[in-house]
């Protein structure tokens, strides 16, 4: 009988435990949504193992509508969503009750209806493209504000998060925020804010290498949301150093949508940052005699804050310290102002007086790149604020200037219109225009102008200059930025940048409009366009360029996301031929110790540079450095069977010419 009874009762909580299973099939869940801290609907942005996560959308009404603004990798086929009101909800004939989540059926850019509390919504889901989504979640009473009211009420509030990142795969990463608080001069005046955050250890963005220190920069003045990001990693793509990596990320506060945000390596010092190799202490060393000299980063600022450490150098300029950062109480810091002082004044002089050894005190390379990336740009503050410089030992330790890292372009490439009072004692008429030198004639702001003073009076730099431009940035632009599908570089093609804001722009100008009406922006209604055609020598250099310009006017809307990006686009390629038409008269080529097509540097082109390209493609038979450079004979930047198959055709004699 005991026997029986037990397989009863086993039988009975067989059926039991199954009753349950079936019944909790499709039934409400009650998640931990961090982020809600009003009543609204959420949508759960990851879809992971791990079913909790911070990476919940607050819905956003918008023109009667209500939005959810989710990241790249989500599904909107089947979103998870939770109610935080006291009722009920209907969405889409889904009921889901208060206080619980349930997966509701969508379409994106569809309309649905919601029902909550007797009152009736249309919801439509919006699907990003941009690269990462980084949610940030506190929801403190901050003096009776939420987090979002209490950053951006005053650039100095600061505040811990947890948070939640997500990659364009979906990968989540739930490293906790040690500080976040706001940045920006001039852009912070504007409603879209940026912030400067601190993770508690180091995060990938993306796919970019991890980091520790971020600044999410808004572009709020910038209706193509790629000036700062083109400018940046067009320097990455030429070697200036550090040139700062970043991502297009869609942003979330306590779960509201924030816009499309630029997060990029901090300008910071120490390991997991933009800067590993600079010792934010290093300066001890000297200040106690046990070393001559020690690295510091500064950049020449017009507006530092009361408490920044500040260096006044012997010009007027003012030098704000990014490392060292010290106190005026700390006991090393009259000493250590007075040697970054020196060096500052020591390398000015240099470059001004026209020394023959100026490259010992200040790499002419990087300032000749620094120079073009703001004459290109007709970046409105070149060489006069947001201008960094790092000391630091070259690779035969000796001590120098390095100009870098590149910082703060939203207002160049044909953004800005500048101030008019400014323009007119420059004598200049044509800023907005892709035609004109402005870095040169731009006025300092204290002091004066180092990349104008340079330009003007130093001989290498001068010299350095248009080798630079044909050998480094037209290779660059013309190859890379207006190149096809290319994302594996550090300057993408136009194309990929635009592939990844589409979707993204349309809810970051859903969430703040399009900004044009300041005085600051400049008309993007129309466009002169220019043109160059290069001429080539039989080792692919620049010898000549053929420049012209429309008459007629091409018209764009700036009101539109897509025709705001391709004006930026034409006026950048307008601007490069402008430049180049202007540089070729002092550009003379050193001819190269190979010949185009050379892959075995045997001294002339037959089949058996064809053979060396096909072995070293199959990994049989490696090419020299030299043979390398030789066997590029298309001159895309990359050793393919397309080389072999371009110099089977010289030697078949179907072509004229490598």
């Amino acid at each position: 009988m005991k026997k029986i009874l037990s397989l009863i009762l086993a039988l009975i909580m067989i059926v039991s435990v199954c009753a349950v299973a079936v019944t909790s099939i499709g039934a409400e869940t009650a998640p931990t949504v961090t982020a809600s801290v009003t009543d609204a609907l959420y949508a759960h942005a990851y879809s992971g193992e791990d079913a909790e996560s911070e990476a919940w959308v607050k819905w956003y009404e918008k023109n009667g509508k209500m939005y959810f603004f989710m990241p790249t990798s989500t599904d909107p086929t089947k979103l998870e969503i939770y109610n935080s009101f006291g009722s009920d909800a209907t969405i889409n004939g889904v009921t889901v009750k208060s206080n619980q989540s349930k997966v509701v059926s969508f379409s994106e850019d569809a309309e649905y209806t919601a029902t909550v509390g007797g009152k009736n919504y249309i919801i439509v889901v919006l699907v990003s493209n941009a690269e990462a989504a980084m949610f940030i979640n506190n929801p403190a009473d901050f003096d009776g504000k939420n987090l979002w009211a209490y950053l951006t009420e005053d650039k100095e509030n600061s505040a811990s998060a947890t948070s939640a990142l997500l990659d364009e795969e979906g990968n989540l990463d739930t490293t906790p925020i040690k500080k976040i608080k706001g940045r920006g001069n001039t852009s912070w005046d504007a409603d879209k804010k940026g912030f400067n955050i601190t993770f508690d250890s180091a995060v990938k963005v993306g796919n970019m290498q991890k980091c520790k220190k971020f600044s999410i920069i808004s572009n709020f003045q910038d209706a193509s949301l790629t000036r700062n990001r083109l400018l940046y990693d067009l320097a990455d793509e030429i070697g200036v150093p550090y040139a700062s990596d970043s991502r297009f990320t869609e942003v979330y506060v306590n779960g509201e949508y924030i816009g499309n945000y630029q997060v990029c390596e901090k300008v910071d010092v120490g390991k997991n940052t933009l800067m590993p190799d600079i010792d934010d202490e290093e300066y001890l060393s000297y200040c106690d005699g046990t070393s001559s000299a020690f690295s510091f980063v500064c950049e020449i600022d017009s507006n530092p804050d009361e408490d920044d450490f500040t260096v006044k150098a012997s010009n007027g300029n003012n030098l704000t310290m990014k490392a060292p950062e010290l106190d005026s109480d700390d006991p090393n810091y009259a000493k250590t102002r007075s040697f970054i002082k020196n060096k500052y004044d020591t390398m000015f002089t240099k470059v001004l007086t026209n020394a023959s050894n100026v490259n010992d005190y200040i790499d002419i390379e990087s300032l000749a790149q620094v120079y073009l990336i703001n004459e290109l740009g007709k970046n409105w503050d070149a060489g006069a604020g947001s201008f960094f410089f790092v000391y630091k030992a070259d690779e035969n330790g000796n001590y120098k200037f390095y100009a870098s890292p590149v910082w703060d372009y939203d207002n160049s490439l044909g953004n800005a219109q500048g101030v008019e009072r400014d323009l007119r004692s420059m004598g200049i008429t044509d800023y907005e225009e892709p035609t004109g030198w402005f870095a040169k004639h731009k006025n300092g702001y204290r002091g004066p102008n180092f990349l104008k003073e340079s330009v003007a009076r130093n001989d290498a730099l001068k010299k350095m200059i248009p080798t630079v431009w044909f050998e480094q940035f037209v290779p660059a632009i013309n190859e890379k930025l207006n190149g096809e599908g290319l994302n594996d570089t550090e300057l993408y093609s136009k194309d990929v940048y635009l592939s990844k804001l589409t979707k993204s722009a349309k809810m970051n100008f859903i969430r703040w409009d399009i900004v044009q009406e300041p005085q600051w922006i400049a008309d993007h209604t129309s466009l002169n366009k220019c043109y160059a055609t290069y001429e080539y020598n039989k080792y692919g250099q620049i010898v000549g360029v053929n420049y012209s310009q429309d008459k007629t006017a091409t018209k764009y809307d700036q009101y539109v996301f897509e025709a705001e990006y391709q004006y930026m686009i034409d006026w950048t390629n307008s601007r490069v031929a402008w430049m180049s038409s202007q540089y070729i008269d002092s550009y003379t080529p050193v001819e190269p110790a190979y010949l185009i097509g050379d892959a075995d540097t045997d001294g002339e082109v037959s089949i058996l540079d064809a053979t060396a390209i096909q072995l070293h493609i199959a990994d049989i038979q490696h090419i020299s450095d030299l043979g390398l450079l030789a066997a590029d004979a298309d001159r895309d930047g990359d050793v393919s069977v397309l080389d072999a198959t371009q110099i089977q055709l010289y030697i078949a004699g179907i072509i004229d010419e490598l």
